[in-house]
């Protein structure tokens, strides 16, 4: 029987849905997560297909009803799974990144639930939705007192289907109405950053993502790229020979992971006519990035072909293979666990970032350094950054204005100006920077805390890093700063 291997973090819930969540209001339907059922033929099948290739051995739990949930759910084994035919169509929709839904990123802040981004030629836009609106009501119900899953699922609904949105633009209640039609977020997205370094965000090792990658990575080196980086945030995996063909961009032979099945057999997937590149190569990884994304991850850590700024990962080193019913569905069976080419062990563990940086700016910033980038503008709006003229909408860049000063957080300074930071109890503040290099900021120069966030009076920071400039008003705060150290 044909299958094809597959490494992503999905379980059924996660198939048709976690993307959607990362991405707030892009959702499959409700109904895709209904009770599922299954013919006698789909359950023996699905028990002869897991008895002959589960990782787990070959005792497979009876179910007394005869269903493959029951089943599964006795195997212990969230990878997993079973798909009929409307969930496999919502699964592959998902790792395409395809969706019904209006088009819109949705956030939150003090004044409510908010429009951040409206996709070009989206059914939000046609419907007349900007950037910035707040959402008032959705099919005639408020907003208030909800939370942003709660507002993305009254918003979710059948392609095709209306939904009256009433949102509020300086000041004014407005009524629309907006026809739910497929959206296609891009699974590979960037360019080239002002500075010469380019930036690739890889959300799904979809089929065409190692094309996509590809295309996109031949263009930055047509421009003379000085560094690159690879952003696996918040990915949950994909299709394992996508993830072997972005690593072939950087590594030109070897073992790309080692595997164990049931019988502790090695079948290791090898990169044979790979290429290399000349220029510095950051991944960006999380709590999120999964999978694939630590196939391709620790790859390129045990080559040295890149490092990883971040946090440990997800942790999730199995590989799934997919099998067609005759019957009518498909089986994901988890099939292998993978050990990277050094053969370290990811399953349960994660890996480890080369560079440890927490906060979502904070390590795009690090990553920039690391790449080789040397000259930085962050502009911060209020919902919103962009870094040498891309923007973002991952994160806020908080900026607080208080007794007549402006503070920034610690983490964004530090990470700007190239410094580690550290937390310092004795002076209840923060080190930034190094060896002698290191500074202290703490009460009394500059420092504090809001709202959980250390923060930083930016004419005190300027004042020991005089390489950053910055300004700020009602719209933004603009910061520049030109290489590194103290």
């Amino acid at each position: 029987m044909n299958r094809k291997r597959y490494a992503g973090q999905f379980n059924r819930l996660r198939a048709a849905g976690a993307t959607a969540a990362l991405l707030g209001m892009l959702a499959v339907p409700a109904s895709a997560f209904a009770e599922q059922t299954n013919t006698p033929e789909q359950y023996k099948e699905a028990r002869a297909l897991i008895a002959e290739h589960h990782i787990g051995g070959r005792n497979v739990p009876e179910s007394a009803t005869g269903s493959i949930d029951d089943m599964l759910e006795a195997l212990k084994d969230p990878y997993t799974d079973y798909f009929t035919e409307e969930e496999w169509n919502g699964f592959m929709n998902s790792l395409d990144l395809n969706y019904a839904g209006i088009g819109m990123r949705l956030g939150q802040d003090e004044g409510g639930f908010v429009a951040v981004e409206i996709f070009e030629g989206s059914p939000a836009a046609a419907a007349g939705m900007k950037r910035n609106d707040y959402i008032v009501s959705v099919a005639g119900k408020t907003t208030d007192g909800l939370t942003l899953d709660q507002v993305t699922e009254l918003v979710r609904g059948p392609e095709g289907s209306d939904v009256a949105i009433q949102v509020r633009r300086a000041g004014q209640d407005i009524d629309l109405t907006v026809k739910r039609g497929q959206i296609h977020m891009p699974v590979v997205s960037g360019g080239m950053m002002e500075g010469g370094v380019g930036y690739l965000d890889i959300n799904s090792f979809s089929e065409d993502a190692d094309e996509l990658f590809a295309s996109m990575l031949s263009e930055l080196k047509s421009r003379s790229i000085r560094g690159l980086v690879v952003d696996l945030r918040d990915n949950p995996g994909g299709i394992l020979d996508t993830a072997k063909h972005i690593a072939e961009q950087f590594i030109p032979q070897g073992v790309l992971i080692h595997t164990r099945d049931r019988d502790d057999v090695d079948e290791p997937l090898v990169i044979e006519k790979g290429h290399s590149v000349e220029f510095p190569v950051v991944v960006l990884v999380n709590e999120n990035s999964a999978s694939a994304s630590e196939v391709l991850t620790a790859a390129l850590q045990d080559y040295h072909k890149a490092i990883a700024v971040g946090v440990k990962t997800y942790g999730k080193g199995s590989v799934q293979g997919l099998y067609p019913l005759e019957s009518g569905g498909v089986l994901k069976v988890t099939i292998q666990e993978y050990l990277s080419p050094d053969k370290r062990k990811v399953n349960h563990v994660g890996l480890e970032p080369d560079v440890a940086t927490e906060g979502t700016v904070p390590q795009l910033l690090t990553g920039l350094h690391k790449a080789g980038l040397r000259e930085f503008r962050l502009e911060a709006f209020k919902h919103s950054y962009t870094v040498n003229g891309f923007e973002f909408f991952d994160a806020r860049v908080p900026v607080l204005q208080a007794d007549g000063a402006t503070y920034v957080p610690a983490r964004v300074l530090a990470a700007l100006v190239g410094q580690p930071l550290q937390w310092n109890e004795a002076a209840y503040g923060v080190d930034i920077g190094a060896g002698a290099g290191k500074l202290t900021f703490d009460a009394s120069s500059g420092f504090r805390i809001e709202g959980g966030t250390g923060v930083i009076d930016l004419n005190r920071f300027k004042a020991r890093f005089p390489q950053i400039d910055w300004t700020s008003d009602s719209e933004k705060t603009v910061l520049t700063a030109k290489g590194n150290g103290v």
